[in-house]
């Protein structure tokens, strides 16, 4: 499952000691507005958005919280579970994974339970892509698709290497090898019936971009992140370590670090520069021409712009998440004060 290290977010154990830095905040009209907050009724550590909707997932309390981002409300709430892990709303319906039970349910806008299939092996996260739900059955390594028509299993590929990272693009199922041992393969490529193996320098392949140049591969331990162009390395460059999120900015990419107040920014041929900021980044998002951070040990909120933060806020307590609504407008999930809070660029 997943794990970051030194956070409650996941189920690391190792203790990571944070330098804080003091940063200039770029003086620019530029504002972050908030423009509403929801309560929740329970502390969520994971959520998708589709549709027009957010989807949270308490499994600790066994709760699925469904929010309606237009009105800004909660509109349902599911209890029925006894480890609920990964939810979705899709088509006016949601679909939840069950980890205990071994489940992928699903249920209608009022709360009624319309079918379940067992799938066993621990599922946990998944994946809706061209009528097919595609499941990470995490104990033993293992991806299945259900049928969204018939909500039967119609594909299973058996890696063997325990993940909840996986990626589908341009109809390949790129699968990140996140528990991987010394000698096992890095990446999984699966298209059709083929399985391609790709051994790379990374310890915990954890994030994948595909851009106009390349592949982009992120290790999350190491903070080594790899570029790949028609199978082939064209570069490597270590970065912070413990980088847990990446993502596009502009023409370039975005690296965020648990461990070091910086975000590392990096060009398509490998040249790194270092925006720094207050204190170390969980999640980063791209919105517009401009960069939104989070960090969850400070319950701060960061707007970056390629010079640097421009401006910043106190959250609610303990950020984990940032969804994207529009190039202007996001929402942050704030577990510990059990708050989805709602943000506007100005």
């Amino acid at each position: 499952m997943e794990r970051i290290y030194g956070t409650r977010y996941g189920l690391g154990i190792e203790k990571v000691y944070i330098l804080v830095i003091i940063v200039p905040v770029i003086c620019f009209s530029t504002s972050l507005e908030s423009v509403g907050t929801v309560h929740l009724g329970c502390s969520p550590l994971r959520g998708t958005y589709n549709d027009g909707y957010i989807t949270l997932v308490d499994s600790l309390s066994r709760k699925v919280v469904l929010v309606d981002v237009e009105r800004k409300r909660v509109v349902l709430t599911l209890e029925d579970f006894l480890y609920p892990v990964w939810a979705l709303f899709h088509s006016n319906r949601i679909y939840v994974t069950d980890l205990f039970t071994g489940e992928f349910l699903e249920y209608d806008t009022l709360g009624g339970k319309r079918r379940r299939i067992y799938l066993g092996n621990d599922p946990s996260v998944f994946v809706y892509n061209k009528g097919k739900f595609y499941i990470s059955l995490f104990s033993n390594g293992t991806l299945v698709a259900v049928d969204e028509r018939n909500f039967k299993v119609v594909e299973r590929y058996r890696i063997g290497i325990p993940s909840s990272y996986f990626y589908i693009r341009d109809g390949e199922i790129i699968y990140m090898c996140y528990w991987r041992k010394k000698n096992d393969p890095a990446i999984i490529r699966i298209k059709g019936k083929q399985m391609r193996k790709i051994y790379l320098d990374i310890e915990r392949p954890l994030r994948y971009l595909k851009g106009a140049t390349g592949e982009y591969f992120l290790d999350y331990k190491n903070g080594k992140l790899v570029k790949l162009f028609k199978g082939k390395v064209i570069w490597s460059v270590n970065l912070p370590d413990l980088s847990y999120s990446l993502s596009f900015f502009g023409k370039d990419l975005a690296v965020s670090s648990l461990v070091e107040p910086v975000v590392s920014v990096i060009d398509k041929d490998g040249r790194v520069k270092e925006l720094e900021v207050p204190h170390p980044v969980l999640d980063l998002e791209e919105l517009g021409n401009y960069l939104v951070a989070i960090s969850n040990s400070e319950n701060e909120v960061y707007l970056l712009n390629d010079k640097g933060v421009i401006t910043w806020r106190k959250t609610g307590k303990y950020p984990l998440k940032i969804f994207k609504l529009s190039e202007k407008d996001f929402a942050i999930l704030c577990s510990d004060s059990q708050e989805l809070q709602f943000y506007r660029i100005k």
